[in-house]
């Protein structure tokens, strides 16, 4: 099969299609997942909106991933393509679409029944014109999965949701297809973070967010080998990154208020308790990126306990840091320690 050839014609496979239902593009970029894209696909079939296409572009897969989806029939359009990796394949898949609204599920997740539908409510709920809905996401783990969890959006305000790293994930929620190519689509280089390097140019392009209460994406992690997994340090390194880049928009546009200012404190503080045992130097760079905007040691983290936020102050960060290490190591988990 060549670049871009279909092996079924788009369909919107529900015909009772209400009127005013937007047309929703369910994109899936698929790349060695012959375990699990039948699953994928079937969650994005079984929603009970109506109006929708399903796309599939196979990224170059080596296993048989491609014939699976061919079973699927015309229900499905599978277009093939030599492997670019997912930001391309991404931006390949939003090439294709028909839709006003785009859902981008990767072929080892799925969703719940409801995922769209809840969607488009809050869409028909919101005041003005909205360029992106988010939700809570569902993690789940094939092994364990009574490890199974959700990660919840406590506040309604994207901003505050990208600084505490909340809230976004490529698959959880709904982007309307024209504001995608208004900040120019995926990043097809960006290493890891993808969605949140996106999510950062419809921020600083002042686009609408919503946010929709109801999980209805479900986070597969059916192995320990991530991005994340596999070089934390650069995950954390890029994820301050961009938010330096936003935090640097909100002081040029004057909307650095105290709120943020907390925000970005616990966030950096964050990174650099996380990043100090493989690159001390780098923790403390951070730690000073963290005192910028004022010291909120009163705000609440898992990663700030009271007895370590105490410590800190007292003898600072990269002696708190270097005894809370040799208290791991000593493994004195009966006596105060710091976490």
């Amino acid at each position: 099969m060549t670049t871009g050839q279909s092996t079924a014609k788009s369909t919107r496979f529900h015909v009772n299609a209400a009127a005013d239902e937007p047309l929703v593009s369910i994109l899936i970029p698929c790349y060695n997942a012959e375990a699990w894209v039948a699953e994928c696909i079937e969650s994005a079939l079984a929603q009970t909106y109506a109006n929708m296409e399903i796309i599939v572009v196979d990224d170059g897969s080596r296993d048989g991933s491609a014939e699976v989806v061919r079973k699927f029939g015309t229900r499905v359009t599978l277009h093939s393509a030599p492997n670019k990796g997912a930001n391309a394949t991404r931006n390949h898949l939003t090439s294709l679409a028909r839709g006003e609204w785009l859902q981008y599920l990767d072929a080892d997740d799925y969703l719940l029944p409801g995922k769209v539908a809840s969607q488009i409510e809050t869409l028909r709920t919101s005041s003005g014109e909205i360029d992106k809905v988010y939700a809570p996401t569902m993690i789940h783990y094939d092994a364990s999965p009574e490890r199974d969890y959700t990660v919840l959006v406590d506040d309604e305000d994207p901003i505050l949701n990208f600084i505490r790293w909340s809230g976004f994930s490529t698959i959880s929620g709904l982007f309307r297809r024209r504001a995608v190519l208004a900040v120019g689509g995926w990043k097809e280089d960006q290493p890891c973070c993808q969605e949140h390097e996106l999510i950062l140019r419809l921020l600083l392009a002042g686009s609408r967010f919503a946010l929709c209460r109801t999980p209805g994406a479900v986070y597969r992690k059916h192995g320990p080998d991530t991005i994340s997994t596999r070089d934390p340090g650069r995950v954390m390194r890029i994820r301050m990154s961009l938010t330096n880049r936003l935090a640097d928009y909100l002081r040029s546009t004057g909307k650095l208020d105290s709120r943020y200012k907390a925000a970005l404190f616990v966030s950096r503080m964050e990174a650099a308790r996380g990043l100090f045992q493989a690159d001390p130097a780098g923790a403390c760079e951070l730690f000073a990126k963290a005192m910028e905007n004022g010291a909120y040691w009163s705000e609440r983290s898992p990663a700030l306990p009271a007895s370590y936020r105490w410590v800190a102050q007292l003898i600072g960060f990269k002696a708190a840091e270097t005894v809370a290490s040799r208290m791991r190591r000593m493994g004195k988990r009966n006596e105060p320690q710091i976490p």
